[in-house]
């Protein structure tokens, strides 16, 4: 179930659960999200704690933070059959 929350609330889960090696670092919400305004934001917990793998689905004036497991990932991007 998603949760609206302000930018701020947003920008303090990025940098939660930001995983710098999958690329979220400081420099990519600099780029991509830190100058934008009129945007809403949204937020899925973790359905479990295997759900580690952050993901941010945008569209729409909207953000969405939701979470993926590693297999799950991988298997979103290609990565298995």
């Amino acid at each position: 179930m998603d949760i609206q929350v302000s930018k701020s609330e947003f920008k303090n889960l990025y940098f939660r659960f930001a995983q710098p090696n999958n690329g979220w670092t400081a420099d990519y919400w600099n780029q991509f999200f830190e100058r934008e305004q009129n945007k809403n934001y949204f937020y899925e917990e973790p359905a479990s704690p295997a759900q580690s793998q952050m993901m941010i689905v945008s569209g729409n004036n909207k953000h969405r933070m939701i979470f993926l497991t590693e297999n799950s990932e991988e298997a979103f991007f290609g990565g298995r059959d």
